[in-house]
């Protein structure tokens, strides 16, 4: 039996068509982010949940959603983002296998806000999103990570972190972890391998060649 992922769609940038229809072909259940819908709708993929304060999503895109069986869930407060409310959603409903696509795009503070409801996201969920050019994975406290990866990779945490890192050109060994460059353009010709001993969670990018 295959792993069960939940796939969030927001309203930036998703890559071409064909790529995003497989990836909702291929997950368990699909999201819109809010304005997210409207990628799914352009393809006629009909998302089993539109989730959000719907400020983006049009009154057609939410009747087009309701008329095809789409939960339908309006969280009007504002102390946090549409993707922080639907990780939320997926934590309350223990959909803990999440991947990710469009949060590249637009407006600069939107795609920091994207990466901080990432970080902050509860640690019982496993989260990866596709990038155009960068997978990134969300590294939580006591999660050991393996991956078999030849480029450049970074590592960055929104707080503090004390991680391990071997298999880089630069490795680490209990070492402090920030929102600064030390952990920026690392190198590996194999595995890679990282454990958060403590703090905060942290964000690793894989750049594809």
């Amino acid at each position: 039996m295959g792993v069960d992922v939940t796939l969030l769609i927001a309203a930036g940038e998703v890559g071409d068509d064909t790529t995003l229809a497989t990836s909702c072909q291929s997950a368990t259940r699909v999201i819109a982010v809010d304005g997210g819908v409207r990628h799914l709708r352009y393809l006629n993929i009909v998302p089993d949940v539109i989730v959000g304060d719907l400020d983006s999503a049009s009154e057609d895109e939410l009747e087009w959603g309701q008329e095809n069986g789409c939960e339908i869930i309006h969280l009007k407060e504002q102390d946090t983002s549409d993707l922080a409310k639907a990780l939320n959603l997926c934590n309350e409903r223990q959909w803990s296998h999440i991947q990710i696509i469009g949060i590249e795009g637009g407006r600069m503070d939107h795609q920091l806000g994207s990466l901080a409801s990432i970080s902050n996201a509860s640690n019982d969920l496993n989260i990866k999103a596709e990038l155009s050019d960068t997978t990134l994975n969300r590294l939580t406290t006591n999660q050991q990570f393996q991956q078999e990866f030849s480029g450049t990779f970074s590592l960055f945490s929104f707080g503090q972190s004390v991680v391990t890192l071997t298999g880089g050109k630069w490795n680490l060994e209990n070492d402090i972890v920030t929102f600064s460059t030390k952990g920026l353009s690392n190198q590996s010709d194999g595995p890679i391998n990282i454990k958060i001993h403590s703090g905060d969670s942290v964000i690793l990018l894989c750049n594809k060649e």
